[in-house]
């Protein structure tokens, strides 16, 4: 079967174990302090938290249900969705999609981010804002999705950009110019799309 001649077998450095134990026991030490235990749950709540700080979402969800952060003084709510800079297409992907959830993204008081890591910390960018063509789409595609399939739906950064005219955020460690070289180099007709002086640091939030 061909399913045996995939992969790519090497023998297991004895640094990458033991680095990566001592990483596992810092994580196992922050998920014991928090009271979190499952590790995906783990780091999506951290990249979560930075995010949200960053967008001046004071807020953070701790519950599987409901959007992932809020802001206290006005009930503006945020749905974080997170990608590898590694990724063949970057964007956001809405898991389990209802037509209740679908139709929440019109709402005013529902944003979206995306954003943008390369590994488990280096957050590259981010791309947010609100727009009710995004629970339009993802309405459509809720309604029309074959039946028996998962309702699963992607909306690339480049949708997001063009159609939608979300705002692309520079993270405080990284500059302006190397954001725009990241984006135009995923693709190139975003230049088109993209000022320096249109993409905002964490000080307009």
């Amino acid at each position: 079967m061909g399913i045996f001649e995939k992969g790519n077998y090497q023998p297991i450095p004895s640094e990458f174990r033991t680095l990566g134990i001592i990483s596992l026991q810092e994580l196992s030490r922050f998920q014991e302090k928090f009271e979190i235990y499952d590790t995906d749950t783990t780091i999506n709540s951290i990249r979560d938290a930075i995010v949200a700080n960053y967008l001046g979402y004071d807020l953070l969800n701790f519950d599987k249900h409901g959007f992932d952060a809020k802001k206290s003084k006005n009930g503006v709510y945020l749905e974080i969705k997170q990608c590898s800079i590694t990724s063949g297409r970057l964007g956001g992907t809405w898991n389990d999609t209802n037509i209740e959830k679908a139709k929440a993204f019109s709402d005013k008081r529902l944003f979206t981010a995306v954003a943008v890591w390369k590994g488990a910390s280096d957050l590259q960018f981010i791309v947010y804002g609100q727009h009710n063509g995004v629970g339009k789409y993802l309405l459509d595609k809720v309604i029309n999705r074959k039946k028996g399939s998962r309702s699963t739906q992607s909306i690339g950064i480049e949708k997001l950009i063009k159609e939608y005219k979300f705002d692309i955020v520079c993270p405080p460690d990284k500059t302006k110019d190397f954001v725009c070289n990241i984006l135009v180099n995923y693709q190139r007709n975003l230049a088109e799309y993209i000022e320096l002086s249109s993409i905002k640091t964490i000080q307009n939030f």
